[in-house]
């Protein structure tokens, strides 16, 4: 009996926590997105989907042009990608 009590008390414990890595930051990372304009600040996020994990690339030449669409491919909607390739084209011009 104890330790079906015990195994319940475990079973509930584990479940409070986020199912991924990443849940506890959700919030966090769309309110980071509103305010770098990623999405509009008003926007109602109606579903949250997991991230897809993509290469990295270190040691990128400062004068060397990063194009978004050949690194992300169709992973993600063009309008997102237009709007990050505008602000990483912006990195370094000021």
């Amino acid at each position: 009996m104890k330790l079906a009590i015990i195994s319940l008390a475990i079973l509930a414990a584990v479940s409070a926590y986020p199912q991924k890595e990443g849940g506890a930051y959700t919030n966090e990372a769309i309110r980071q997105a509103q305010q770098t304009f990623l999405i509009p600040k008003d926007a109602q996020i109606q579903k949250v989907q997991e991230g897809i994990e993509i290469g990295a690339y270190e040691s990128i030449p400062g004068d060397q042009k990063i194009n978004l669409f050949e690194i992300l491919g169709d992973q993600f909607p063009p309008e997102v990608v237009n709007n990050l390739q505008g602000q990483i084209d912006q990195v370094g011009k000021h």
